[in-house]
Order: C-alpha cells, then sequence, then structure tokens
C-alpha cells in the first residue's frame, strides 16, 4: 500500500511534467508552424512588390531608350530613304549606350528592316506579334525570340506617319534570374507554357526542362516523415496568349525547417532534464508523505480492532501529521460513540427505545432458556390510524411513544422485556405467578392483562391535547401454548387481532387457531396460485332468476365454487374473506368478470339472452382499473352492457360511499345494471337510498325462507317491493325454499325471483341441460 502510493505520487508528477512538456511542444510546434508559414508568405509578397519595382525600372529605361531612337531625326530619315547602313549603325550604337540586348526595326507590314545583332528569326506570326506588343505600348512584354527570352517594347516611328516600328528590349536570362535572387532572397524562374524553363536561378537547373516537377521532387526528411524544400508563388507576366510568361517565386524552406528542429530538440532535451528532476523531487517527497501514512495505516488497523487507544509516535511529525494525528484519535472515539449507538438501533426501536422484532427473538431466547412460565402480552393501539389522518403523523408518533412510557412504567418491576412488534403492536413479558392451583394462576393473569388494559387507556396529554385511547389485548401462555420465541411472537399476534377483529379488549389464546392461522395463509398461496394457473379448480356456477311476469329464466347469479386439488371444497364464504384481508380480491373479481362474460358471449351466439349478475367488493369498486376492465372486457367478447349486473352489498356501499356513488353513476352510463344485494340486513337508509344510483333491490333471504309461515316477513317483503316499485327499481327475491312461497312473491308482483325451489347454482353446461328441460315442462 506504502509503495504504491509512492508510486502513484511519482507517476503523477512525471505524468503532469510529461503533459506540460507535451503540451508545450505541441503549442510551439503549431506556432512556430503558423509563424513560418506567415513569414514565407510575407517573403513571397515582398519579393513580388521588389520583382514589380525591378520590372518598372527596366521598362521605363526601355521606354525613355525607344523615346530617343524614334525621336531622332536622322534615325527617321534614314528609315524613310531605306538608309540600311545607316540604321544598322544607328541601331548598333544605340543598343550599347543604353546595353540593350534586342534592338529591331520593322516595316509597318512586319517584315524586319533591320537588327542590332545577326541570327535573330522573326517569327512567322510576326503581324499578331506586333499587333500585341501595340496593345502594351509604353509597357514592356515578355517574349520569346530564337529561344530566348526578351523583355521588350515597341514604339513606332513617325515621318510624320508612322513608317517603321522600333522593337528594343533586355535579354532575361540566368543574370537576371540570380539578379532577382540576391534582391529578393528567393530562388527565380522564368517558365514559357510552351518552351518550358527559360531562366532560372536554382543551380543544375537545365534549360527547358519541367521546373514544377522540380520543386515537387524536392524533398527533406524530418522527425516523422517528408517535408516539401521549397514553397513557391507564380507571378503572371505580361506575355503573348501564344506563349505565356510567368515568374515562379521559390523560398527555400531547409534553413527554417533546421532552426525549427533544432529548437524542438531542445525543448525535449530540456523536458528530459525536468522529468529527471521530477522523478527525484516526487521519490523523497512521497517518502516523507508515504512514511507517515504507513505508521496511521497501522493505527487504523489497531483502530479497526478496537484499540482507540493506540498513539503515533512520530520523530520528525509535520504540522499536518500533527493534525492528522488528533482527527484520528478524534474518529476512534466518534467510530467507538457510534458503535454504540449502532448497536442499540440495530436492536432497539428508534422511536420508543423497546427491542425491535429482531432482537426480541434472541433476547426471548435467553428469557426462556430459564424454563420459567411467562405470559406474554400484545398489546394493539386501537383506532391510531384515524389519529394520524386526523392530526397528523406527529401526534400519532408521540401517542406511540407516550403508550411506550407507560407501558415500561407498568412493566418496570417485571421482567422489563418490552419489544415493538410493529406500527401499533407491543409486546411485554408477566412472570406466571407459582400457585399450586391452576385456577388461581389463571385467574391472577386475567386480573393482570385487565389491570394493563385499565392502566392503558387512561387519558394521554399529548402535545397539549387530551387524547384517550383504547388498546386489544392478546395473551399467550408459555411453555403450554409456545414453545420457541417465534411460536411466542406470532401466537401472541394472533391473539391481539382476533381481540380486534371480534371486538374483545383481552383475548386468550386458544390452542389450535395458529393451526388455523397457518392453513388460511395456505389457502390464500392455493388462491393465488388457482388464478393465475386456471387449472380448473376455480369455476363459475350459475343460479337461475325467474321473470315473475314472463315465468321465464332470463337472469342468472353468477357464483365461484372452489375445488382444491386434493378434492377438498373451500367455502366461498372463507376464501372470498380471505381475498379481501389478502388483496387478492380485486384479481378475483377479475377473473370472474372475465369467465362470466365469456359465458354470457356464448348464450348469445346461442341465441340466449341470458343476464348475469356478478358480485363485487368495496375494494373493487375503488380500484382504478375496475372500470376499464370491465369496459375492455365488454368489448373484447361482443357483450352488451344491458346483460351484466353488479351486485353490491350495503356494507360495500357504506365503505367508501362518496367514491362507490361515482363509480355506480360510471356504470349505469356505460349501460351496467346495478343491485343492491342483502337489502334489509344492512344500514341503509331511505334517505340514502333515494340517492344511490341504482336499478335493482334484492331482498335478503332471511325475509323469504320462511316467508309462508312468517306473517311479518309477508308485511316487510310487500312494503319493500312496492317502495322499491315506487323508487323505479326492480325487486329480487333470493332464498326461495318452497312453491308457495313463490305464490306469495308472484301475488306481491315481485320482479324476479331465486333459490332452491328453482334450482341450486349450476356449471354452464349443467345449466344449459336444466334450462332446456324447464323450458319444456314450462
Amino acid at each position: 500500500m506504502n509503495n504504491s502510493f509512492k508510486h502513484k505520487i511519482i507517476s503523477l508528477c512525471i505524468a503532469l511534467i510529461l503533459l506540460t512538456a507535451g503540451i508545450s511542444l505541441a503549442s510551439f510546434w503549431w506556432s512556430t508552424s503558423k509563424f513560418n508559414e506567415a513569414q514565407v508568405q510575407r517573403k513571397i509578397q515582398v519579393a513580388q512588390n521588389v520583382y514589380q519595382q525591378y520590372l518598372k525600372a527596366r521598362e521605363r529605361l526601355l521606354v525613355t531608350a525607344a523615346t530617343v531612337l524614334t525621336a531622332d531625326f536622322g534615325f527617321k530619315q534614314a528609315v524613310a530613304t531605306r538608309d540600311a547602313q545607316t540604321i544598322s549603325s544607328v541601331l548598333l550604337n544605340h543598343s550599347r549606350r543604353i546595353d540593350a540586348d534586342l534592338m529591331l526595326l520593322l516595316d509597318v507590314n512586319g517584315d524586319l528592316i533591320s537588327a542590332n545583332a545577326q541570327g535573330i528569326e522573326v517569327p512567322s506570326d510576326i503581324r499578331t506579334w506586333m499587333q500585341v506588343l501595340k496593345n502594351h505600348q509604353d509597357h514592356s512584354a515578355f517574349v520569346v525570340l530564337s529561344e530566348q527570352l526578351y523583355q521588350v517594347i515597341i514604339l513606332p516611328v513617325r515621318a510624320p506617319r508612322t513608317i517603321a516600328y522600333s522593337v528594343i528590349g533586355f535579354e532575361v536570362g540566368k543574370s537576371v534570374a540570380e539578379e532577382l535572387k540576391e534582391l529578393t532572397g528567393m530562388e527565380s524562374s522564368f517558365v514559357g507554357a510552351t518552351d518550358k524553363l527559360k531562366a532560372s536561378s536554382i543551380v543544375d537547373l537545365s534549360l527547358g526542362s519541367d521546373l514544377f516537377a522540380f520543386l515537387e521532387s524536392q524533398k527533406t526528411t524530418r522527425w516523422i516523415g517528408e517535408y516539401a524544400v521549397y514553397k513557391s508563388a507564380e507571378v503572371n507576366l505580361p506575355s503573348l496568349e501564344s506563349n505565356p510568361i510567368s515568374l515562379v517565386l521559390s523560398a527555400d524552406l531547409t534553413t527554417q525547417y533546421q532552426e525549427f528542429d533544432k529548437m524542438v530538440f531542445t525543448i525535449i532535451l530540456l523536458s528530459t532534464a525536468t522529468i529527471l528532476l521530477g522523478f527525484i523531487t516526487s521519490g523523497i517527497v512521497a517518502k516523507n508523505l508515504t512514511t507517515p501514512l504507513s505508521k496511521l495505516t497501522e493505527l487504523a488497523k489497531r483502530f479497526a480492532k478496537g484499540d482507540y487507544s493506540a498513539k503515533l509516535e512520530e520523530s520528525r511529525p509535520t504540522q499536518e501529521i500533527c493534525q492528522l494525528v488528533d482527527a484520528f484519535n478524534e474518529m476512534g472515539e466518534d467510530i467507538q460513540e457510534r458503535e454504540e449507538q449502532i448497536r442499540f438501533q440495530a436492536s432497539h426501536d428508534y422511536l420508543t427505545g423497546f427491542y425491535n422484532r429482531n432482537a426480541a427473538l434472541d433476547k426471548l431466547h435467553k428469557v426462556l432458556a430459564g424454563g420459567t412460565e411467562y405470559y406474554f402480552i400484545a398489546i394493539d393501539i386501537k383506532g391510531l390510524r384515524h389519529i394520524n389522518d386526523k392530526l397528523g403523523p406527529r401526534v400519532g408518533d408521540d401517542c406511540i411513544k407516550a403508550v411506550a412510557q407507560r407501558i415500561a412504567e407498568i412493566n418496570a418491576s417485571d421482567t422489563g422485556l418490552n419489544v415493538r412488534l410493529g406500527g401499533d403492536e407491543f409486546l411485554v413479558a408477566h412472570q406466571a405467578q407459582a400457585c399450586e392451583d391452576p385456577q388461581q394462576a389463571v385467574l391472577g393473569i386475567v386480573q393482570c392483562a385487565q389491570r394493563l388494559n385499565q392502566d392503558l387507556s387512561q387519558p394521554y396529554m399529548v402535545q397539549g391535547l387530551d387524547i384517550s385511547l383504547r388498546f386489544s389485548i392478546g395473551v399467550v401462555h408459555y411453555p403450554k401454548q409456545a414453545h420457541t420465541p417465534e411460536d411466542v411472537v406470532r401466537r401472541a399476534l394472533i391473539a391481539v387481532d382476533t381481540a380486534a377483529h371480534d371486538g374483545h379488549e383481552v383475548y386468550y389464546y386458544q390452542s389450535g387457531e395458529d393451526e388455523a392461522h397457518l392453513e388460511r395463509l395456505q389457502i390464500i398461496d392455493e388462491l393465488r396460485q388457482a388464478i393465475n394457473s386456471d387449472d380448473g379448480q376455480l369455476f363459475m356456477t350459475y343460479q337461475p332468476k325467474l321473470n315473475m311476469k314472463s315465468n321465464r329464466i332470463d337472469k342468472v347469479e353468477a357464483l365461484i365454487r372452489w375445488q382444491r386439488n386434493n378434492g377438498e371444497w373451500v367455502s366461498p364464504e372463507l376464501f372470498i374473506d380471505l381475498a379481501e384481508q389478502s388483496g387478492l380480491i380485486v384479481d378475483l373479481t377479475q377473473w370472474v368478470l372475465n369467465t362470466v362474460i365469456a359465458q354470457v358471449s356464448n348464450w348469445s351466439r346461442q341465441g340466449e339472452q341470458i343476464k348475469a349478475a356478478i358480485n363485487v367488493s368495496a375494494q373493487d369498486i375503488i380500484d382504478k382499473d375496475f372500470l376499464p376492465h370491465l369496459q375492455s372486457l365488454l368489448q373484447r367478447h361482443k357483450v352488451q352492457p344491458e346483460l351484466i349486473t353488479i351486485e353490491l352489498t350495503e356494507r360495500d356501499m357504506i365503505e367508501n360511499e362518496e367514491k362507490g356513488i361515482s363509480v355506480l353513476q360510471a356504470l349505469k352510463h356505460l349501460g351496467v345494471q346495478v343491485s343492491l344485494d342483502d337489502y334489509g340486513v344492512g344500514q341503509t337508509s331511505l334517505g340514502r337510498l333515494k340517492m344511490l344510483p341504482i336499478d335493482e333491490l334484492k331482498l335478503d333471504k332471511v325475509f323469504i325462507l320462511k316467508l309462508a309461515q312468517s306473517e311479518k316477513d309477508q308485511f316487510i317483503v310487500n312494503s319493500t317491493i312496492t317502495l322499491g316499485h315506487q323508487l323505479g327499481f326492480s325487486v329480487v327475491a333470493e332464498g326461495v325454499e318452497d312453491k308457495a312461497s313463490l305464490e306469495l312473491l308472484a301475488d306481491m308482483q315481485c320482479d324476479y325471483a331465486q333459490g332452491y325451489y328453482l334450482s341450486k347454482p349450476l356449471k354452464a353446461d349443467d345449466f344449459d341441460l336444466w334450462l332446456g328441460k324447464y323450458h319444456d315442462v314450462g
């Protein structure tokens, strides 16, 4: 670890130096390249300017010489008389006077009259040649005569009309190119488009060769490749269109390359020296840092073992190391304090300070190991959720703390084992009194539980509010009713849940309830699998409803049945209740809706318009997917909504009335019928009844089972049917067990009747057979 950190410091320093050197080199390379390129461009521009001045000077000399020559009276007279000897003498003397290399005298037709030198060949297109030169009058032009390049000017000889033309020029050869090189510092070359190279200052470059191919071929090898030796610029010169002439200025970059490479090499040497110096320096710094750090590492390891008294010994501690050691010592103290706090929080509830559930199980193992008998009392606060909803969670938390404080005070003289099992559930242990009479021992725990309930039920002062709380208490005996800590906790919770659901203040666990609880859990798990697997365990039955007016069966009530894989039947009341408690009721209802609507669709395809009533719960009504799912099923199976009736009990209506009414209105808007089931035994008042958006009242069977024998039931049923009709509802009577009751219902003008007198609930295939026989008999 020490060496690794040291190496990292050295690597970091070297990396920073390399990065800095690399960036500097790249920046230098880029900026120098741009600078050199700009310098070359400026040099070329200066060379062009110098050339322009040089050209102008030679041009002025030519113009002056030509003007003097053509103005000479004797020369004009000689030209007019075609005195060849005089003309030749004048041209020769004048050319020597101004050092002209070319002096020609041409007649107006372009024929050569005289020349200052022998062997000069006049081009065949002399007239075109003259016309071009005349277009450049008072300005020079570059032409090629006898393979030689000249800068020439043409002026007319007038006496007073034009009788001839005088052509005066300077030869442009290697000496001119070298003179331009001296003036500009750049290689100068004159190139003709048809005659190629005419003159150049470049050594060993023969006339007539391809200048541009030569320049392109000149390369020099540098760091990472080859580079061009010359950078050139071409300047077009005034010349003939048939043979254009240009000046090529070429800058030799070799010297710049050498200077640049020297600077790069110098930077590399400096960077290498800096890297070596950085390596040595970083090694020293790393050693000074890592040596105390290694000692601090040993100190940290001793801290990890719990030895927080360890001290660091350093012969030459710096101020920073001293501060770091002090920080380590403070860290050790803080860690020790936090460890104690974490251990406490891991085993205790943060709100009450009681043992939490996991720690309670470990604690119970130790408590029960002594073989002493205990009564374990589970305590549940009633209505705490309403306090949270109405007064806020802070008040609810303060209520829990106040209850915990009172439990601790009451249980202080006993074992002191106080546990918070969940949100509003507690567990305390009470040591059983040693009594020879078992009845006396039981009486003691009864009195203890009642006294605990009375003490806990005294008002609490919470945030200035006088709050009264009520409790449910469950009691389990160890070791008679539980043998392990897990059994104790689970069975105590079963007892307190039973007390809460059945309205007991104190409930004593009864042997076998845990097994029944586990059986219910197993049923819930199997029910979930049955819903998802669709393996035939769950199926629908249909109990016919007789239309009292038409005396035909046109409606059924769909009732779910469950036969487990082991052949055992499960009561619908049991598994539907468990489904509601476990939250499976929504999935179960969706399965029922899909099955029943598919069956109604099947009947419709067979020509039977059978309406089906489906029972749903309060949880289904408040489920946001209930309506969309129902609507999608109707559309998928192509079933008319009026063939489906949704049945709800009065309890389901009251449980969430506002939400329920809005859903019922949506159902009616969809076209689905709504029926109020079990009417007459619930809490639906007449005022609420007139507000409910329903289509049907379903009289509870308690009024129908003995309708023929009970005059009071007859009064109730008759008045209810009349009331329902007046409110616009149809009325269904369930529980018809005999013919007499059916006839009474017919006399009372009840709309529908169902019961075992007509038929028990049947599977779909059996119902089809029964329906055919019933209509045949009818």
